[in-house]
């Protein structure tokens, strides 16, 4: 059974003069990009599925770092890790689950 950690990133730029963020935001999806992983980009955060918490731990770097090389002076990054390891289920499963039982 290969893991499969379902990771939210949520990052917020401050002190940038506007309250645009998709500038800074499409920066952290590059780097996100760049790992080759599967995600979904939603209005709130990107919802990533890794096969392990350093990788996850690996990405958040990556796309909080992206943003800061913008010159954002202040960056604030959550991230919310679901690891569950007793039936792996990928984003599409997940959202079928609960379709399912609507």
């Amino acid at each position: 059974m290969r893991p499969i950690i379902t990771a939210q990133l949520e990052i917020v730029a401050l002190g940038t003069g506007s309250t645009s963020m998709s500038a800074h935001i499409s920066e952290a999806v590059k780097a996100i990009e760049k790992a080759g992983i599967k995600y979904q980009l939603t209005p709130m955060g990107t919802v990533m599925e890794v096969s392990s918490v350093e990788d996850a731990l690996d990405i958040m770097k990556a796309a909080h770092e992206a943003v800061i090389k913008r010159g954002v002076k202040r960056v604030i990054t959550h991230l919310t890790i679901d690891d569950r390891r007793d039936s792996p289920k990928g984003l599409e499963e997940r959202i079928e689950s609960v379709k399912s039982k609507l």
